[in-house]
């Protein structure tokens, strides 16, 4: 009998982990309605649609369906699978991320610290403008409709953790970050954020999760700054300093004219911690402002790392670590498909998000695996990585064809897409909105 190859062992915990909740469903209450899944004999069940959902690509769902059934003339309906994967909560997906995270540890630490990204990011839906909730109006006859994904990442591990996805007109990245910050049970981790993060009411709140914070705000220069005037603080140059500060929501002139003490909340600010009784909150920060390689630009960043075991040099490189959140984001619309989606609805758009966040988790689970074990070891110019959206194609497709067997060569094939590591190159971030995939263009 041959060794099981190390991909093979992934797809095997994920169909036990499927099998699991599967028999848990309707404790767990992962369904729309307690009725469902109850009769025999059925082409589609729930471990079935959960699985369709998780490897779908960018064609049509009547296409990716004869695809996942391999071509077979009695494939199920395109109707029939839209009225099975209806009676499936998205609490499923959520489920079943989490117990694919737990069988597979998340060791990868910085100096004994998770890294923990929180960011959020757009995603054009199907147009509809009776939803109040999601449509914006804009330049064009019709507006246009959107989701907000929130969600927290480890970086060092490449795997999404927690996941709240808003309407547009509903977006609150601090809400969503301070929700899934206190839903946390994991290691002790540093959660990381950019500018739309810092305000007090979502530092404090970190704090409050007995973990630590890095914090990107807006700088100096700006008028916005959240610590202005403050004489502790240089006016220019990089530093790095404490400040003790009383955050208040009086609004006297006798405490805005003292801004090394206090700080005075403004009216339309949200702070938990203070109410009629207690009008005074005391806390600590540290003030980190460095350049920017390359750019003559400053960033600003607040934190409660401590100075001894996170120098300056040291959350310089912390911050540019949270950028593998956006490159997560990346994958997960282009590499895994998340752009192109397969419904109207919006329940049904909910559990693509969450089927492609497991995707991409399982794909770099696998490829961590081959990045570390199964790249050869000959000398090059550059050190080489394997080639993220090569990986996911390759894993979806062996999703869709594993029969019980081991489909030859999935790690060697994974290890052979591989390119260089540039750190040194730089361009810039062309930034462009992007329209929604209508359903009569759908990628290749």
């Amino acid at each position: 009998m041959s060794k099981k190859s190390y991909s093979d062992k992934v797809m095997t915990v994920l169909d036990h982990k499927l099998e699991k909740l599967d028999r848990e469903k309707h404790e767990l209450e992962l369904l729309t309605d307690d009725r469902f899944f109850k009769r025999a004999s059925r082409k589609l069940d729930f471990r079935q649609d959960m699985k369709i959902l998780m490897s779908i690509g960018s064609s049509s769902m009547k296409k990716e369906l004869y695809r996942y059934f391999s071509f077979d003339a009695d494939t199920v309906s395109l109707p029939g699978f839209c009225h099975s994967r209806a009676k499936i909560d998205e609490k499923a997906f959520k489920a079943i991320m989490d117990e694919v995270n737990k069988a597979y540890l998340m060791d990868k630490t910085f100096k004994g610290y998770r890294l923990i990204a929180a960011d959020g990011s757009e995603l054009p839906v199907c147009n509809d403008p009776k939803d109040n909730d999601s449509h914006c109006a804009d330049a064009s006859i019709d507006g246009h409709s959107s989701l907000h994904i929130n969600a927290l990442y480890d970086v060092l591990n490449h795997r999404y953790l927690d996941c709240i996805i808003q309407p547009l007109k509903k977006k609150h990245e601090i809400n969503a970050m301070i929700q899934m910050a206190d839903a946390y049970k994991g290691d002790k981790a540093i959660f990381m954020g950019d500018r739309f993060y810092g305000t007090f009411n979502g530092m404090e709140h970190l704090r409050h999760t007995g973990h630590k914070f890095l914090v990107r705000v807006k700088d100096l220069e700006s008028k916005n700054f959240i610590f202005k005037n403050i004489k502790v603080i240089p006016e220019d140059g990089e530093f790095d300093v404490d400040l003790h500060i009383t955050l208040t929501d009086l609004r006297s002139t006798k405490y805005k004219a003292m801004p090394d003490t206090y700080k005075v909340l403004s009216n339309n600010s949200t702070f938990d911690y203070l109410d009629k009784e207690n009008r005074f909150y005391e806390t600590d920060y540290r003030i980190v402002r460095f350049l920017i390689n390359g750019e003559e630009k400053y960033e600003t960043i607040i934190t409660n790392l401590e100075r001894e075991s996170f120098p300056a040099k040291t959350i310089k490189e912390l911050y540019g670590l949270r950028w593998q959140i956006e490159i997560s984001y990346r994958h997960l619309k282009y590499s895994v498909g998340l752009n192109a989606l397969h419904s109207k609805r919006r329940d049904f758009i909910r559990q693509e998000i969450w089927a492609r966040m497991v995707m991409f988790n399982i794909s770099m689970i696998i490829t961590d695996h081959v990045q570390k074990s199964k790249l050869d070891k000959k000398e090059r110019k550059w050190e080489y990585m394997v080639n993220i959206t090569m990986s996911i194609f390759f894993i979806k497709e062996y999703i869709i064809k594993r029969k019980g067997g081991d489909p030859p060569d999935l790690e060697h094939l994974i290890a052979k897409q591989i390119e260089p590591i540039r750190p040194e190159r730089d361009f810039t971030r062309n930034v462009k909105s992007q329209p929604y995939v209508s359903f009569g263009y759908r990628f290749s």
